[in-house]
């Protein structure tokens, strides 16, 4: 078995299974906090105060969307962007026609993909100088900010180059950006549940911890 064959094969399953039961751990670890160390989080629990803040947070619907308006709308389509491109791809889905699952859904148009893609990487781009160019940013950001901002954008760089053969005038690139597209897919989708990328699940926790916080001291809604 040759490495593409490994990285499409059994390092794939390798990375989706330390994704998934990696997430449930964390989500087992906060759970079991919640009930030992905050317990008003079960006395004062509120499914009215929690959909009403997941709902300020996921739309557009905060103050700090008044403060900084340009920011929170890149923070919005960024992640728009993150979501919807690789579920709804269409090369994706086709691979998982493919698969034992046989699974299948409606896709979005290639080029819809490629502009989410390229405004995704320019995006990307903006957080980068905007962290290295505020003092009040630069000196709270560590390399490690850096990495996984790279980390999270990789797979669309590989993906959109592989997808255009931008790349294939350089031929080891292009005899292997494919196994690099896979590879950076992997290592972001094990790098999850052990890093601050682990914020795309824990967010909806950490979010349902505040609203319960602000039933308990009789914030409007």
């Amino acid at each position: 078995m040759d490495l593409s064959s490994f990285a499409e094969g059994p390092l794939l399953w390798i990375a989706f299974l330390v994704f998934i039961i990696g997430t449930l751990i964390r989500m087992a670890q906060l759970l079991f906090v919640a009930r030992t160390k905050d317990k008003p989080f079960y006395t004062y629990f509120s499914i009215k105060y929690i959909l009403a803040t997941l709902a300020r947070w996921l739309l557009p619907l905060n103050v700090d969307v008044k403060k900084n308006p340009v920011f929170i709308i890149c923070v919005y389509l960024f992640h728009l962007c993150l979501i919807v491109v690789p579920i709804w791809l269409a090369a994706h889905i086709s691979l998982w026609e493919e698969s034992r699952f046989e699974w299948s859904w409606s896709s979005i148009p290639d080029k819809w993909a490629d502009w989410m893609t390229l405004l995704l990487l320019a995006i990307a781009v903006f957080f980068i100088l905007r962290r290295a160019l505020s003092p009040d940013l630069r000196i709270i950001t560590t390399f490690a900010d850096y990495l996984m901002i790279v980390v999270t954008v990789l797979p669309f760089a590989t993906g959109y180059v592989l997808t255009h053969g931008t790349l294939d005038s350089i031929k080891i690139l292009g005899d292997n950006m494919r196994l690099l597209h896979v590879l950076s897919g992997e290592l972001m989708l094990i790098l999850i549940p052990f890093t601050r990328l682990s914020h795309s699940v824990l967010f909806f926790f950490s979010r349902a911890s505040a609203g319960v916080e602000f039933g308990r001291r009789g914030y409007s809604i």
